[in-house]
């Protein structure tokens, strides 16, 4: 297209209002509805539009362009240090509740092992103590048999020696 600028009833663009932010997607939007709204070329699929303005708001748009795009990115990059902290605890979080799971099952294991072992020792010290009891009376009953055979004997030798005090008497 040449450098005519055919108006065709168009309005010059008017400066943009500063904002707090600049967005280049709405500038962009702003460009392609001023496309859309720009009066046509008769005979042909082309458009006017104000040469200028189209210029001052392109450079407009390159001008503020690299820094949205380096917000952008630094807004992608804290977002994806984010996103890895939060896996990273994420993680220690997960293997934190795993080995306290493990822990916790191995605790659980050695717990019911030693309440295994000290049944195990109760039941060997009653039978034990069963045995030990056995023995002991089987030795009183031994020692009382000893002394009732030992008394016996002595009944008996005194009873003849009783015998034999009372032939003397009565030899006598």
């Amino acid at each position: 297209m040449d450098n005519v600028n055919y108006t065709n009833g168009a309005q010059p663009q008017q400066p943009r209002p500063r904002q707090e932010r600049y967005d280049p997607i709405r500038h962009i939007d702003e460009l392609i509805e001023i496309l859309r709204e720009a009066g046509g070329v008769p005979f042909t699929d082309k458009c006017a539009v104000d040469r200028g303005d189209m210029i001052q708001s392109l450079e407009e748009l390159k001008v503020h362009l690299p820094a949205s795009v380096a917000q952008s990115n630094d807004i992608v990059m804290r977002a994806q240090e984010i996103i890895g902290t939060a896996r990273e605890k994420n993680k220690k979080i997960i293997d934190d509740a795993n080995r306290m799971y493990a822990s916790k099952v191995n605790d659980h294991e050695i717990t019911k092992g030693a309440r295994d072992e000290a049944e195990n020792i109760i039941i060997a010290a009653e039978a034990q103590a069963d045995e030990l009891r056995k023995s002991a009376h089987l030795y009183v009953k031994q020692l009382l048999q000893s002394a009732n055979n030992s008394l016996s004997e002595s009944i008996a030798k005194i009873q003849t020696n009783l015998t034999e005090i009372d032939s003397t008497i009565e030899s006598m």
